[in-house]
């Protein structure tokens, strides 16, 4: 991997986070308005059509648009096939979705859903149009255009579901504004690509992207069903208020994984795509990853649990605090998300998508029959109890043991990663909720716990912090990662697994160890 590759990826990191931080806060604020203008209910209606949506959107591209970012040098001939497929898929599922609105909605008892849903279904159709150039700005690392486009499509979504609001309309408010964003950013997106391809269709590569995409496809569709059972139980068993109140928990335990998994998204799959068949550079690029997200995201998911009460209560409001009782557990479920988000991108990219659709099947087989007792037993804090548990107990030992198995690069990176900032994470939890116990005042528990949480967190994890910013800023900004592998090497005899560090070089003595299993 050249010097030139790794100042892409670091500069292409730097708008990722740009993009997912300024667009989450944007959407965070948005989404306090509304919380202050719709009720639970109506909430709980578009979550339904939002499901029904995710799903059905997933299969519209048949996973054959990643192809372009993992083989960046076969754009040219594989494009127009991309561009064809989609077409295709996307007009026939947009037709069957409007058409079967009706169905899809009642099978959630939420016959409120079903305008919404018709709206939706266009926007799956404009997703084909921006597919090819979506793929083509990720392969180049273009995540200011990214930017742009995702900026345009919250601020024209947010005034179309204003206007609506202010109708009296909230529900179909919340549709049509996702079709007027997703208009502009379709337009912004394919005037930003790189490159512009027409539909031209070849047999022979429409084969070779179908046996690499449909499993992705599957896979994706899987999770998107697997991750949306609990909508589907609560609101048959509970109904669709109490639906807006867990799905308002479960929006608040995704802001850390949208943000580090847009991050992550952008930047390691083409970036692990090109150091594929070199093991210790896929190593040293993992473990970077997961240690910079583990980071980030394991103080948040720790403040989730310690003070979620004072957190919904003050930003949302009172009518909203009954959700705390789910962020509590669900932010343990994202904690783990965050992580599996790393590990999906390195099976895709080692080509095991066939592996990849058989862990998110045992997933889903899993949860069905966990979610439902644990609904019917404890309502919506069960639904995050059914998530965590299947998540630790089945879904990351099959990830472990297939990375392990075919990843070619051991386990002991996982651990030098992890250990630190969750150690420093528990430890900033639970001082944020000791002192936020001590105060009435739920405005003043809310700063109290964080402040301390964090201040705890930085304290407990400084040292570690320190190096892993040294870290990254070797690996992407200062020196090229030839340079980085051989100061590691020769430093390796003077750094220890113990330390928690990430720059020790090569392979440490655990490391070589589980190589030797493999």
């Amino acid at each position: 991997m050249t010097g030139a590759l790794g100042r892409r990826v670091g500069t292409g990191a730097l708008w990722s986070a740009a993009n997912a931080g300024a667009l989450r806060f944007i959407n965070f604020s948005v989404n306090i308005l509304l919380a202050r203008l719709v009720a639970p209910k109506e909430f709980g209606a578009f979550a339904v059509a939002m499901t029904i949506y995710a799903i059905v959107g997933s299969l519209n591209d048949v996973g054959v648009s990643s192809a372009i970012v993992r083989e960046p040098e076969r754009t040219k001939d594989i494009a127009p096939t991309v561009f064809s497929i989609t077409l295709v898929m996307s007009t026939l599922l947009t037709a069957l979705m409007a058409l079967t609105a009706p169905v899809l909605a009642g099978a959630f008892h939420s016959t409120e859903a079903t305008g919404a849903v018709r709206v939706l279904s266009l926007t799956i159709l404009l997703s084909s149009v921006v597919a090819v150039p979506n793929a083509l700005l990720s392969r180049d690392y273009m995540q200011r255009q990214q930017l742009i486009a995702d900026a345009a499509f919250l601020v024209v979504s947010t005034a179309v579901l204003l206007i609506f609001v202010r109708a009296g309309h909230p529900l179909m408010g919340l549709a049509f504004s996702r079709v007027a964003g997703q208009l502009v950013s379709v337009v912004i997106r394919v005037r930003c690509a790189p490159e512009r391809y027409w539909p031209r269709f070849n047999w022979h590569e429409a084969k070779h992207l179908l046996s690499f995409g449909l499993p992705l496809v599957m896979s994706n569709a899987v999770i998107l069903a697997t991750s949306n059972i609990d909508t589907f139980v609560i609101t048959r068993a509970h109904g669709e208020a109490l639906l807006g109140l867990y799905n308002l928990a479960f929006n608040i335990s995704g802001w850390p994984l949208n943000i580090f998994s847009a991050i992550l998204m952008s930047v390691t799959l083409p970036t692990l795509s090109r150091v594929r068949d070199d093991p210790d550079q896929l190593r040293i690029h993992l473990r970077a990853g997961l240690a910079a997200v583990a980071a980030a995201a394991f103080p948040v998911f720790a403040l989730f649990a310690a003070v979620p009460g004072p957190l919904i209560s003050t930003i949302y409001g009172s009518r909203w605090a009954p959700a705390s009782t789910a962020l509590v557990v669900l932010g343990l479920f994202g904690a783990t998300q965050v992580v599996l988000v790393l590990f999906s991108d390195l099976i895709i990219t080692l080509g095991m998508t066939r592996r990849l659709l058989a862990i998110r099947l045992a997933w889903m087989v899993a949860l069905a029959p966990t979610m439902y007792f644990c609904v019917h037993r404890w309502g919506i804090a069960g639904a995050g109890v059914a998530h965590a548990l299947v998540v630790l107990v089945v879904v990351t030992p099959l990830f472990l043991i297939t990375v392990h198995r075919h990843g070619r690069v051991g386990l002991a990176w996982i651990g030098v990663s992890l250990t630190r900032p969750a150690i420093a994470a528990a430890a900033g939890g639970l001082a944020a909720f000791g002192v936020a116990s001590m105060f009435d005042n739920s405005a003043l528990r809310l700063i109290t716990g964080v402040a301390t949480g964090l201040a705890v967190y930085v304290i407990v994890g400084g040292r570690w912090l320190r190096r892993l910013v040294t870290e990254l800023r070797a690996m992407y900004w200062t020196h090229t990662p030839e340079e980085l592998a051989a100061k590691q090497v020769a430093e390796v005899s003077s750094t220890t697994v113990g330390d928690g560090t990430l720059a020790h070089g090569g392979t440490t003595p655990a490391e070589e160890r589980a190589l030797a299993l493999e």
